[in-house]
């Protein structure tokens, strides 16, 4: 069970004690314990992604382009309540921490009512992708297919939310290996059915028609289906103990303090998100040549930040666990830091010297490679910056903190970041170059702020999360 283990029964309960590591390598080897199936779980859904831009890119500019725009549609909206349903992590790491079994199956329960509401909305605002994306420029030719993208997206939503959640749950209480097995199966089924379904197979009596994006889409939906089938049948225990609390699921006050809770998440992962999304709308009004290139360089960058990401959730499980047993956090919490810090510094290297390689394995295209060559030594750039405010966020949040980054990114991206792009690419003549040097001018800002609010957490101390009175 990761950073918990089981102690003696007490009371009719069983009791969890957090050890904390007397040096600094132990600390390092719990964190990257914790962490390793973390980072292979988002490796795996980046990979899925992947696959599909290079799928994708093989099938034609049109396609990858459409996927392109369908894909910052949904994934704007869908992020929104991901990034609410992120507001669990401290409540179930630190519950799991104290030993607290039961307010941890409570808050296993609510969530998933919090993410079936949110469901709804979210999966109803897909309707408008193809209105939405005509009004924001982008090409014509793309739009029709980017809208069939979407309306098959929004519907598998409510899967998206159940199994976040019960992502959420095991990984709060350093069960990080249960997600990779939903991860291995979604891995090889999104193989199967991009490979079938994009480019179209004939095999003996088998005929499948070339289905383009609207098989990139029906893919991905279907994987996401599959993935929740499995999660839930490895956590059937959890959900029947979570359902057996009945209608104290339904009791108002805690809902309501759940719902305060997770609204700063949900914004702090969609103002990020959506800078993204904007950013690749601005560069999807040069065309579709920099709007390809721009996919494929935020697909490598994206899957990059997997780690630092895994190792943010890490280090929300860790300080969790041991701020519930009222135990010292902060050098774990700077640890992780170092780690998620560290190996984006490498990758940042790396993109840097071999970026054109890089490019060639996702397009063939002249075109698309010079375009994607003026941007990815930038986002190379950034790679040290993202990986600081994943892993410090992913403190932060263990820590209870939740306001503070949906502030830092509002002003780094949408107050900074944004407008200086848009200077740039307009006024500038710089295009989509100047697009990625605001983004990442936006995200060493919002890197900034998020160390300097960990130093003050980490002197002020964290207090014990609680949504029931």
């Amino acid at each position: 069970m990761g950073g918990a283990e089981r102690a003696d029964e007490s009371g009719g309960e069983a009791q969890l004690r957090v050890p904390v590591e007397q040096t600094l390598g132990g600390e390092g080897r719990r964190l990257l314990k914790l962490a390793w199936p973390v980072v292979l779980g988002q490796l795996g859904l980046m990979s899925m992604g992947m696959v599909d831009v290079l799928v994708s890119g093989r099938a034609g500019e049109g396609v990858l382009a459409a996927v392109g725009a369908g894909r910052t549609w949904a994934w704007s909206l869908i992020l929104l309540g991901m990034g609410a349903l992120h507001g669990l992590d401290p409540l179930i790491s630190q519950a799991w921490g104290a030993g607290d079994r039961a307010e941890g199956e409570r808050t296993l329960g609510r969530g998933l009512l919090l993410g079936l509401l949110l469901s709804a909305p979210i999966a109803a605002l897909h309707l408008f992708a193809g209105p939405g994306l005509r009004a924001l420029g982008q090409p014509l030719d793309i739009i029709d297919e980017a809208h069939e993208y979407a309306l098959i997206a929004g519907a598998a939503v409510p899967f998206v939310m159940i199994y976040t959640v019960l992502v959420r749950y095991h990984q709060g209480q350093g069960r990080t290996r249960l997600p990779m097995v939903a991860v291995v199966v979604g891995n090889v089924l999104n193989l199967v059915l991009d490979l079938s379904l994009v480019q179209g197979l004939e095999w003996g009596p088998l005929s499948v028609p070339a289905m383009g994006v609207r098989g990139v889409a029906l893919a991905t939906s279907s994987v996401q289906v599959a993935m929740v089938a499995v999660m839930a049948w490895l956590s059937r225990a959890d959900l029947r103990a979570a359902l057996a609390h009945g209608r104290r699921l339904l009791d108002a006050g805690p809902m309501r303090a759940l719902v305060v809770l997770c609204v700063p998440l949900a914004l702090q992962t969609a103002l990020e998100a959506w800078a993204f999304n904007v950013a690749g709308l601005m560069v999807g009004t040069a065309g579709r040549t920099p709007l390809a290139a721009h996919v494929i360089v935020l697909s490598i960058a994206s899957f990059t930040f997997m780690v630092p990401l895994g190792v943010g959730v890490a280090a929300s499980t860790r300080v969790g666990n041991l701020i519930g047993a009222a135990h010292p956090w902060q050098r774990a919490g700077w640890l992780a830091v170092a780690l998620g810090s560290g190996w984006m510094g490498l990758c940042g290297l790396g993109l840097f010297l071999f970026n054109v390689p890089v490019l060639s394995l996702f397009s063939s295209d002249a075109a698309v490679i010079a375009a994607g060559a003026t941007m990815l030594p930038i986002a190379a750039a950034f790679q040290l910056f993202d990986g600081v405010q994943a892993s410090a966020f992913g403190v932060l949040r263990g820590a209870g903190d939740t306001r503070w980054p949906s502030v830092a990114n509002l002003l780094g991206y949408w107050a900074f970041g944004l407008p200086l792009g848009w200077l740039l690419a307009t006024r500038g003549g710089m295009g989509a170059q100047g697009v990625w040097i605001g983004l990442a001018a936006g995200l060493a800002f919002v890197a900034l702020s998020l160390l300097a609010r960990l130093a003050w957490v980490a002197r002020r101390g964290a207090v014990r999360l609680h949504v029931e009175p």
